[in-house]
């Protein structure tokens, strides 16, 4: 079976994507309007830049409809609903899947009419379409973007043999406390609520550490905002780490933080769940999938500090109820996030698609 996969090159989603159904023995090739390399897999990018806008999405679709012409894959499968998912409507190759990752259904079509009619014109056109997660799903269908029998609700899930609690290598309760936040440094995921709760965190908790993970366009404006609130000795920006990394360092922090004010499926709230590490995280439907409030973790309203620093407050107050959180965070994931499992079940829609082109 060969596979041609319109995706971002740059994303370790559409990587693990990719390496995964070539480790699986298929015939793989993605094709990318940023530029990015992935190992092992044939890999087209359409420009060396690292980021696209519009107007050069919609110049480069005719390119794309030719070299997706002259792989002519058996399974067109396009990830993000707008741009990718334009251009894979446009190629008129079928069977063609998209995936649904977030934003692209749930906020830039609510900005914006010529989001909206790409979505609507791009879905029209897809024999499936995959959503991370149920509120997504009930989204395309209440916004009349597909009809519910189109639609599979997929989570990407995390590999579990990886994420999970053999990485915890410290008990709840021991001193200095960690505290983790693993989102992009840019102004859509709201981490700057994150370091405004700092300072009320310190003064009720005793020796604990802030982590920053990750980098982007605002990185230096929150470290300067970290300064400005006196708090920069207590933080840790450790900037953009290899996903190797991760497990070990979620197995070694107590509290993990998301302030994203939307999401799709949270993917780095599984991985830190799998890890034992103590969830708070934003009231939003994709973070109530996964958190019952005051049971497996806490919920703040976004992009409220005062309430996200008492939450974390009280996660750290408690390092019994963290601890005891740990296997049934861990069983969710387990049962219901779980990377093989996803693939597997995506795997079956390859060939049943296939199957119905052929007859």
């Amino acid at each position: 079976m060969k596979i041609c996969y319109l995706a971002n090159a740059q994303s370790i989603h559409t990587q693990r994507w990719a390496k995964h159904f070539t480790t699986r023995g298929y015939d793989v090739a993605v094709v990318s309007f940023q530029f990015g390399e992935i190992e092992g897999v044939r890999t087209i990018c359409l420009s060396s830049a690292v980021s696209v806008s519009l107007f050069n999405i919609v110049r480069l679709l005719p390119k794309m409809r030719r070299i997706i012409r002259e792989i002519n894959p058996d399974i067109l499968h396009a990830h993000y609903a707008t741009s990718y998912g334009l251009a894979g409507a446009l190629a008129g190759r079928p069977p063609l899947i998209i995936t649904a990752w977030g934003s692209d259904v749930l906020i830039m079509p609510e900005k914006s009419w010529i989001y909206r009619q790409m979505v609507r014109f791009s879905l029209s056109r897809a024999d499936l379409i995959t959503s991370m997660a149920q509120h997504m799903t009930r989204h395309l269908v209440e916004k009349g973007y597909a009809t519910a029998d189109k639609i599979i609700t997929l989570p990407f899930g995390i590999d579990t043999e990886v994420f999970n609690l053999n990485q915890r290598i410290r008990v709840h309760g021991n001193k200095p406390s960690f505290v983790i936040s693993t989102r992009r440094l840019e102004n859509g995921y709201d981490v700057d609520t994150y370091i405004r709760a700092i300072p009320k965190v310190l003064n009720s908790c005793m020796n604990v550490r802030f982590v920053i993970v990750g980098d982007g366009p605002i990185r230096a404006q929150l470290e300067q905002l970290a300064v400005s609130l006196g708090i920069i000795d207590s933080v840790e920006f450790r900037g953009q780490i290899s996903h190797q990394e991760m497990p070990q360092l979620l197995g070694q922090c107590d509290v993990f933080v998301t302030t994203s004010p939307s999401d799709g499926n949270n993917i780095s709230l599984n991985e830190a769940m799998a890890c034992g590490a103590f969830p708070v995280a934003t009231d939003i439907p994709a973070n109530r999938a996964w958190i019952e409030n005051h049971r497996n973790g806490l919920l703040f309203s976004c992009r409220d500090v005062d309430q996200l620093a008492d939450a974390i407050i009280e996660a750290l107050l408690r390092p019994e109820w963290r601890q005891a959180s740990t296997a049934m965070n861990w069983e969710i994931v387990r049962t219901r996030a779980s990377w093989s499992q996803s693939m597997a079940e995506m795997e079956s829609h390859y060939f049943r698609l296939l199957n119905e082109k052929r007859k």
